[in-house]
């Protein structure tokens, strides 16, 4: 199998993030109904609800000020339109068309939606809906500067988010969205053998990934910050992919390690005869667009960066109101 392909199997799981799945649809339930329910408060808009003591049908649209990538839309159409009438007696009644799609590209002045109710019922829901589409939106386009960056350096590794996310797997929708992957949803995914899960059994990879090969899991992970170490997963990983042994891929990631280094493991990997299509080479730790010229090219399969879900700065969507004749 081509690598780029066993990447997009191993740790690109976007199809997974949409409302049908039970897990990703408790994660907007978080980020909408929750968050709605904390805004609103126990007394409503009382602002909103003494300046318009009668229902004023208005027309709203969210509207881009800046120049990025959209993402939330599916989330947001949940929010408003899909969900279980059950959760949304508080919403009132609005009505939503949707004039992009998410993964689109928006610059100042586009249109994302349109809403149609009571400037009662629009305006509560305002912010949750602003925050929901700038937030993501936010980490789709900082990804999709990533990505493109790296098509231009003719690399076709994947870009994957870390497990440092602000809003969990709607961070790593977003980053689905912007071009890249999602790396394990949760700690029950995969197996992934960390540095603490090292040093606290004397870092003997034969016996760990021996004992992690028996568990459930898509893939098969081991931290390695060493040459040596890497060599020694290689070797094993080659050891359990016998018939009848290890049924998934396994992966090898270097930790902090600079793209000189994993070059270098790499090549003595292939030296000693221990390469194989069933592990691939992630690189993980302090990787950001100032060296992204360096890592992308350096062999490995999958970049995990931290950056693009922890420090992805908001778009500036606004809504703007026309009261209806």
């Amino acid at each position: 199998m081509d690598r780029s392909i066993l990447a997009q199997k191993t740790h690109n799981q976007g199809n997974r993030l949409h409302p049908s799945d039970a897990l990703y649809k408790q994660w907007i339930f978080r980020y909408t109904f929750l968050e709605y329910a904390k805004d609103v408060g126990e007394d409503g808009d009382i602002t909103t609800e003494a300046l318009f003591p009668d229902p004023v049908e208005i027309d709203a649209f969210v509207v881009s000020k800046s120049t990025g990538v959209v993402a939330g839309l599916q989330e947001a159409h949940y929010f408003l339109v899909a969900s279980d009438p059950a959760f949304k007696p508080r919403l009132g009644h609005i009505t939503a068309d949707f004039l992009k799609k998410d993964g689109d590209a928006v610059v100042p002045g586009d249109i994302l939606l349109r809403l149609r109710g009571s400037i009662q019922d629009i305006l509560k829901v305002e912010r949750v809906l602003l925050n929901l589409l700038q937030r993501m939106s936010g980490v789709a386009t900082i990804t999709r500067t990533y990505v493109d960056y790296l098509r231009r350096l003719g690399s076709d590794v994947l870009l994957v988010p870390t497990r440092k996310t602000l809003w969990g797997l709607l961070d790593k929708r977003a980053v689905v969205l912007g071009g890249g992957g999602t790396h394990r949803l949760d700690l029950s995914d995969a197996v992934l053998i960390k540095d603490t899960h090292s040093e606290l059994l004397q870092h003997n990879i034969s016996y760990m990934l021996g004992v992690c090969a028996n568990r459930p899991g898509r893939f098969l992970e081991i931290e390695v910050e060493t040459k040596e170490r890497a060599v020694e997963a290689a070797k094993v990983f080659q050891k359990l992919h016998t018939p009848g042994g290890l049924s998934v891929p396994g992966v090898i990631m270097f930790d902090n390690m600079k793209p000189s280094q994993i070059r270098e493991s790499i090549a003595a990997i292939r030296e000693n005869g221990y390469e194989s299509e069933q592990v691939l080479y992630e690189a993980s730790g302090g990787i950001n667009l100032d060296n992204l010229e360096h890592y992308g090219p350096c062999g490995v399969d999958i970049l995990s960066v931290g950056q693009i879900t922890h420090s992805a700065p908001s778009l500036d969507f606004s809504l703007e109101i026309k009261v209806q004749n």
